[in-house]
């Protein structure tokens, strides 16, 4: 990649990283606001427990997104990659609005403990709503699908990853089960239609 290359690339990661939060603070702020939420707990969820631990996992999504900055090293594909990304992220942000849920949460305000107090402060930062689908498992989905041909043995490793955090965001309490499985179908779906914009499948 040459110096202008390497130049263009770490603008288009500055935009993709601009939308993300501009959008989903914004969506996330005005959903606050509504009268009514829809609800997509499985009957069963009530009885999954809260792991603190779990928030290392929710928060490695951004660790997630700079593997994708790393490992792809051809400026084509990280600009196609960036696209891809982006409408995932408009997609997420516009069913945010229209189909709004609430996530239910533990109160962990005079909670011990180093993981607790973590996703306490978390909790502080990310308001208990724009969860369906997930925006924090479809973007390492979304990285995943990217690497798989690009670079195997790194998609393996993303692929992991996205498992790990797909766990965590339930177990964290940050998201219901169909907020991880519509984020998983609807990214794979937009890479479907997408294709001819986005890193080959």
């Amino acid at each position: 990649m040459t110096p202008q290359e390497l130049s263009k690339k770490r603008c288009w990661f500055f935009v993709l990283v601009a939308y993300f939060v501009v959008g989903y603070l914004g969506t996330n702020y005005l959903n606050l606001f509504r009268d009514y939420y829809y609800n997509v707990a499985l009957p069963f969820e009530e009885n999954i427990p809260f792991i603190p631990f779990f928030i290392t996992g929710y928060t490695s999504v951004y660790l997630g997104l700079m593997l994708v900055y790393a490992v792809i090293d051809d400026y084509t594909v990280f600009k196609r990659t960036v696209t891809f990304f982006l409408i995932v992220s408009t997609v997420h942000l516009v069913i945010f609005l229209l189909f709004p849920v609430k996530m239910v949460r533990p109160d962990l305000t005079n909670s011990n403990g180093v993981m607790n107090m973590l996703t306490h402060y978390y909790y502080l930062i990310d308001n208990p709503v724009n969860c369906f689908p997930s925006l924090h498992v479809a973007y390492p989905f979304a990285g995943t699908l990217v690497l798989w041909n690009y670079k195997r043995k790194w998609g393996y490793l993303l692929a992991v990853m996205t498992a790990f955090i797909a766990v965590s965001v339930v177990l964290v309490k940050q998201h219901y089960i169909v907020d991880v499985v519509a984020a998983v179908v609807l990214t794979g779906l937009i890479y479907r239609i997408a294709k001819p914009i986005v890193p080959p499948l």
